[in-house]
């Protein structure tokens, strides 16, 4: 099934409100879910929140990951997402069969890097 989960998401009226034509699934998010594998929380499964529960400090920055959501479909949500002023989210990510075993941590940490990663590349390409 296609689904949108969100992260430390402010905007979830808006999100579920500009998803809900599209036949979306939004799952939102626990805190406590972080320690889990981002696959485990696509699949609805929440154990770990009680045997393991994240209880550290929760990343300042949002997330939406996609599930399941093809190339045409993906185009068309982050268009509306740009145009969609009342909606900010820092990160957006594919779940894949690459990350689909990572945390939620670990996910955060990966986008902030080739974040970090990228904002130098841009400065050096404007430096003369």
């Amino acid at each position: 099934m296609e689904k949108v989960i969100l992260f430390n998401t402010s905007c979830v009226e808006e999100i579920k409100k500009l998803f809900a034509p599209m036949h979306l699934q939004v799952i939102e998010t626990d805190s406590r879910q972080y320690n889990d594998t981002l696959q485990n929380i696509a699949n609805g499964k929440t154990d770990i929140i009680y045997s393991n529960p994240f209880t550290g400090k929760v990343p300042d920055e949002s997330l939406i990951l996609f599930c399941g959501i093809s190339g045409k479909k993906l185009d068309k949500i982050l268009f509306k997402l740009r145009n969609n002023k009342n909606i900010n989210v820092t990160y957006k990510a594919i779940l894949t069969p690459s990350n689909s075993g990572w945390t939620v941590l670990h996910l955060f940490l990966e986008l902030a890097k080739e974040q970090a990663a990228y904002n130098t590349m841009q400065k050096q390409e404007n430096t003369p």
